[in-house]
């Protein structure tokens, strides 16, 4: 899920317009330029029925948008809410059976003057398996 979930973002021309190619799960590379995108799984329990795995599993994904202004964090973050915010479909082998934004989006402000950063984060909930 990971592998595509990052696909799907890396491809949708709206996002790659405002961030380029700055888009990662876990990590934003030191010295990358802003606006950038990090990803967090936060979690991804399987579901199972009697005869073990089902391959379907629900993930709560938690998308970090960071940005030296605040009008560039909410665009970066307006356009991955509208790719993603109902999106159902396959990427490589992995089928999205439903993407859903869960919660209200966090804002925050980090500094020291110099560096300032706004970051707005949403979680998602992401219903997946593997394609057929």
């Amino acid at each position: 899920m990971e592998e595509a979930l990052l696909e799907l973002l890396s491809t949708h021309a709206p996002l790659v317009a405002l961030v380029d190619d700055r888009i990662a799960w876990d990590v934003k590379a030191q010295g990358d330029a802003d606006p950038s995108v990090t990803l967090y799984l936060i979690s991804d329990p399987p579901d199972y029925h009697m005869q073990g795995p089902s391959g379907y599993v629900q993930s709560r994904v938690q998308i970090d948008m960071r940005a030296t202004r605040r009008t560039a964090a909410k665009a970066v973050a307006d356009a991955i809410e509208a790719l993603l915010s109902g999106y159902s479909g396959t990427v490589g082998a992995i089928r999205f059976q439903g993407i859903f934004k869960d919660g209200s989006s966090r804002s925050s402000f980090a500094a020291p003057p110099a560096e300032q950063l706004y970051q707005r984060s949403h979680d998602y909930i992401i219903h997946s398996g593997l394609a057929a």
